[in-house]
């Protein structure tokens, strides 16, 4: 009974967002996606958390973490849901595009998918940000990150520069 608690155990742990993070630390080339869907949606996700005073969904290994995450957990419905919103990016020509003309281009697409109600693009974003806020630059940089937080506060001053928590 153990060992078969064990067992569920590492696969439900293997297949989780958390894993494929791990997974994508390396810079191996993408398997799941073509190159050329590899490059729209690396372009896209950056677009969508850009460097700032913070890591960008790059250089937090989001784009490597969505194609494990296509890889090893994705059913072929929601592989089908993601590759749909990754192919009509790339059918509008982003990688043709000047890198601001690029940003306008995802600006719009998202506000018209968004404001349309689109479910699948809707899952692209989660799945971006879900993936960006389980990475450590994500997690430390982004946001604060403490193993075990310190004593308890029940009032801290807010400001403009103060960042949330990460869980």
């Amino acid at each position: 009974m153990r060992n078969a608690v064990l067992l569920v155990g590492g696969t439900l742990a293997a297949t989780s967002p958390a894993a494929a993070l791990a997974q994508s630390k390396s810079k191996k080339p993408a398997r799941f996606f073509s190159p050329a869907q590899n490059a729209v949606m690396a372009e896209t996700v950056d677009i969508i958390i850009p460097r700032t005073d913070t890591p960008g969904a790059k250089d937090a290994g989001v784009p490597q973490a969505f194609d494990a995450m296509m890889r090893n957990w994705a059913n072929a419905e929601h592989r089908a849901q993601y590759v749909s919103v990754i192919d009509e990016i790339g059918g509008m020509g982003l990688m043709k595009l000047k890198p601001a003309e690029r940003l306008e281009l995802i600006r719009k697409f998202d506000a018209d998918k968004l404001q349309a109600g689109d479910q699948n693009y809707r899952r692209f974003k989660d799945l971006t940000m879900t993936l960006y806020y389980l990475s450590e630059p994500g997690a430390t940089k982004e946001l604060r990150y403490e193993l075990i937080p310190g004593k308890w506060e029940p009032w801290i001053e807010v400001t403009p520069d103060t960042r949330t928590w990460a869980a």
